[in-house]
């Protein structure tokens, strides 16, 4: 009882350190290894053997049981195995063999940096043509309702779920900006426009979104291996006092449209025109 209690309070101070980092919005640009990155994890890229982003990544991407999640590492080529490939493959048993040394712990979300930018333009109503020889005047009516997604750049997509409860905050996060994982805006518009003779028009919104990077983090629970001289465990990162790694070349990006405080999307609308076929209009 009390080692899982002791299991829970170390992931809700994980939480705690991702949350407060979010809401800071300090910016970590991605580097060497360094001592103190998003989540105050250490950099482990580039330092350990193997492809550290996609450990990562197979690491977290594992069910987390009530103990947390499990990894093993093969410090002599750098393999790494999930819980399930390293009992299937290596030992039947979850225990250190070899070079094969042994980890638990929880993964966290830690917000990286984050940015603004423009989305691309989208046509938000019908075109509308005028073949005569004098300008005309009509109604539009434009439609648009707001976007979010989010790509990973190690493994396979990610899922609108699984990043929706990493954006929101429910997986360890808390990002205070202007964008809506838990909202969701859209408008309907009426607007009269002039359109010149031989000429067809339309409507464009440009959204205005912001982007939030997130490294996922591992906070070491417990790590484990035996040389030959029996089983040592120690609770840092390959007994270097590292509690918190990540690998700088695994990141999710979330992105999502941003919203004005009336709730409405915030954006540019633009007119644009095409010309019609000569042939086809009144001369």
């Amino acid at each position: 009882m009390r080692s899982v209690l002791k299991s829970a309070l170390k992931k809700s101070a994980l939480v705690a350190a991702s949350t407060a980092l979010a809401v800071s919005g300090l910016m970590t640009v991605a580097g060497p290894a360094q001592a103190a990155g998003p989540g105050g994890a250490t950099n482990i890229r580039g330092v350990d053997p193997g492809d550290t982003d996609s450990m990562i990544e197979r690491l977290c991407n594992q069910e987390t049981s009530l103990t947390g999640v499990y990894g093993a590492l093969n410090v002599d080529t750098g393999e790494f195995k999930t819980h399930d490939e390293y009992l299937r493959d290596v030992f039947g048993l979850w225990e250190p063999a070899g070079p094969w040394e042994l980890f638990r712990g929880w993964c966290g979300y830690a917000q990286a940096s984050t940015w603004s930018t423009k989305g691309a333009a989208v046509r938000t109503s019908p075109w509308i043509g005028n073949r005569g020889s004098k300008d005309d005047k009509e109604t539009f009516v434009s439609s648009y309702g707001t976007k979010t997604f989010a790509k990973k750049s190690v493994g396979a997509s990610i899922s609108l779920s699984a990043a929706k409860s990493i954006f929101s905050g429910t997986a360890g996060g808390s990002f205070t900006y202007e964008w809506g994982w838990e909202k969701s805006s859209s408008f309907e518009r009426r607007s009269e426009k002039t359109i010149p003779p031989c000429t067809q028009v339309a409507v464009m919104w440009t959204p205005y979104q912001r982007v939030v990077r997130v490294n996922p983090v591992f906070y070491v629970e417990d790590y484990q291996w035996n040389k030959g001289n029996g089983r040592r465990t120690v609770h840092s990162w390959r007994d270097r006092g590292y509690q918190t790694i990540y690998s700088y070349g695994y990141y999710i990006d979330g992105t999502s449209d941003k919203l004005l405080p009336n709730g409405q999307p915030d954006g540019r609308e633009d007119k644009v025109e095409e010309k019609l076929d000569p042939k086809t209009c009144a001369q």
